[in-house]
C-alpha cells in the first residue's frame, strides 16, 4: 500500500516539476513578446513625429506597462501555487518515509 502511494506521489511530483517548467518557458516567450512589443514602438516612433506621435507613443508605453506588470503578477501567482503544491507533495512523501521506518522498526 505504501509503495503505490509513494509512486503516486512522486507521479504527482513529477507532474507539477514539469508544470514548472513549462510555465518557466511560457514566461521567456513572453519577455520576448514584451521586448516585440517594445521594437514595434520604436519603429512607429522613429516612423512618426510630432506631438500627435508622442502623445500616442506615450499611450501605448503606458498600457504596455500596466499589461506587464498584470501578465507577471499573474504568471507570479502560478508560479507559487505550483511551488506550495511541490512542496506539499515533498511533506507527504516525508510523512510516507517516516511512516515507512516506523513500521519496519
Amino acid at each position: 500500500m505504501m509503495e503505490k502511494e509513494k509512486a503516486l506521489l512522486e507521479q504527482q511530483l513529477m507532474t507539477v516539476t514539469n508544470k514548472r517548467r513549462k510555465l518557466e518557458d511560457i514566461q521567456i516567450e513572453l519577455v520576448e513578446l514584451n521586448r516585440q512589443k517594445a521594437r514595434i514602438l520604436t519603429s512607429y516612433s522613429d516612423a512618426w513625429q510630432g506631438n500627435l506621435a508622442d502623445n500616442t507613443i506615450s499611450r501605448l508605453e503606458d498600457d504596455m506597462e500596466l499589461e506587464w506588470r498584470e501578465t507577471r503578477k499573474n504568471v507570479n501567482a502560478l508560479e507559487d501555487n505550483l511551488i506550495e503544491e511541490k512542496r506539499q507533495i515533498r511533506m507527504k512523501l516525508d510523512q510516507l518515509k517516516e511512516k515507512n521506518t516506523d513500521v519496519q522498526n
